[in-house]
């Protein structure tokens, strides 16, 4: 993917996600082609100059009406982190969705290198959607597989919202305070599925970042920083209380 060199507001939301993509790879938490990110664009638009009409539609299995001709950058499947923080264009697709947003193309001006959107797709639709009908201003998604957070959703005792948040909470001022509604908990859902979006998007009712049980974790921001740090924070929590455990600090 290449950005048009005037536009100049798309290009830094690529060089972002480039910048929050290389700290999910200094931190570990993106092995391989693990996870993704996406970021709403649409008021770059104008400025994004390519020929829309030859690049085919793509059904949806559900439709997003308040994404409707919107514009998306999302990590491409089989992307890695670490080279999309060398450079974004290597691994990032800019998706439009239909006018009534139950379709969406792949806009890319190689038509011999084609990028594919990430398999959490559906995921990552159904929040953009959300978070434009809660007109709050987010735009951002992050998804990562955060080493402590995923370790805790092996502990049968700790497969609760609840209990989750209980122990979190606890374990570091700066999360009580930036994250006090604490996080989401979603039960083993097949990644990439409706199903698993279906149960991110209830759980972002009441929560900034979601947990997904022995996967990974997701949060959203009005940019992609924001979303990282909302992860990140909670790392530390649950970095703490494993600390804690292995020391036999109760």
């Amino acid at each position: 993917m290449q950005l048009n060199k005037t536009n100049e507001g798309a290009r830094e939301a690529a060089a972002r996600i480039g910048e929050v993509a290389r700290l999910l790879w200094e931190k570990g938490w993106a092995e391989g082609s693990g996870g993704n990110i996406s970021v709403n664009v649409t008021e770059f638009y104008p400025g994004i100059r390519m020929d829309f009409r030859i690049f085919p539609m793509i059904p949806l299995e559900v439709k997003y009406p308040a994404i409707a001709h919107h514009h998306i950058f999302i990590t491409a499947k089989g992307s890695r982190m670490r080279n999309l923080a060398k450079d974004p264009s290597t691994g990032l697709c800019l998706i439009k969705l239909s006018k009534k947003g139950d379709c969406y193309q792949v806009l890319y001006e190689d038509p011999e290198h084609p990028l594919f959107p990430s398999s959490e797709l559906p995921s990552h639709l159904a929040i953009h959607n959300h978070m434009v009908k809660q007109g709050q201003g987010e735009k951002a998604i992050v998804h990562t597989h955060a080493d402590e957070l995923v370790a805790l959703t092996h502990d049968k005792n700790l497969q609760s919202e609840a209990r989750l948040n209980e122990i979190l909470l606890k374990m570091h001022t700066e999360t009580a305070f930036f994250i006090p509604e604490g996080l989401g908990y979603v039960s083993l859902e097949v990644p990439g599925s409706l199903e698993l979006a279906k149960a991110t998007l209830k759980s972002l009712k009441n929560h900034k970042i979601i947990l997904w049980e022995k996967h990974g974790c997701l949060a959203t921001g009005k940019d992609v920083h924001e979303a990282f740090d909302r992860i990140d924070l909670m790392a530390k929590a649950a970095r703490i209380y494993l600390m804690c455990r292995t020391a036999g600090i109760d």
